[in-house]
């Protein structure tokens, strides 16, 4: 068991890693066949999807609260179990400082 944080560029380049497409059809107009989409199907058990992340504010006036300021990217984690193959991650895997918004319990 290994867990992983990622970082993508954004949303969809996290799903072309995480996710993958089954059951898509071509369309064959000469066999009367129409094309499918297919639907998503995830690479591995455990994603836990966290998005975007904002910088801590330190909040002086209540009545006048700074403005969250994201930190760029799109950010995911990953528990890899079992046979799951993690090299697809390793390009996005980042070491979260000075600590993971959130972990596996």
């Amino acid at each position: 068991m290994t867990d992983l944080y990622l970082k993508f560029t954004d949303e969809a380049e996290s799903r072309t890693v995480l996710y993958r497409i089954e059951g898509a059809v071509e369309a064959d107009p000469e066999n009367g066949v129409e094309a499918v989409e297919g639907y998503e199907v995830a690479n591995y058990q455990n994603i836990d999807t966290i998005g975007v992340i904002y910088e801590p504010q330190e909040i002086v006036d209540p009545e006048n609260p700074p403005e969250p300021v994201p930190y760029e990217g799109w950010f995911v984690n990953v528990r890899v179990v079992g046979n799951e193959n993690s090299e697809p991650l390793e390009p996005f895997s980042i070491d979260p400082q000075p600590y993971p918004m959130r972990v596996w319990g």
